[in-house]
């Protein structure tokens, strides 16, 4: 539960990043989300894996590109790339996902 403000924002982060980019679309501007995995930060020393200039990586594609993604996933969580594990929970039963 010690996560649970921090989960609510990210999670809220993405709804408001899909709408953005959805109602910029026709004005030919983009909004790009940066789903990070465990990158190494102050705040989370213990459980960083990789350093932070991998997402400042794909922060510069997403500024500099003419067509950006609409979602970029640097990092890893527990070894595994990041868009590895979102695409498992997107796809995998919350009654299993709830358990790892």
């Amino acid at each position: 539960q010690q996560h649970a403000y921090y989960e609510s924002s990210k999670f809220a982060l993405e709804g408001m990043t899909n709408n953005m980019r959805r109602s910029l679309k026709k004005e030919g501007k983009w909004a790009c989300l940066i789903k990070a995995g465990n990158i190494i930060t102050d705040m989370n020393r213990a459980a960083g894996e990789v350093p932070a200039s991998v997402v400042a990586k794909d922060i510069e594609h997403a500024i500099t590109s003419t067509k950006p993604r609409p979602r970029y996933y640097p990092g890893t969580v527990k070894g595994m790339p990041t868009r590895l594990v979102c695409f498992i929970f997107d796809m995998l039963p919350a009654s299993f996902t709830d358990n790892l």
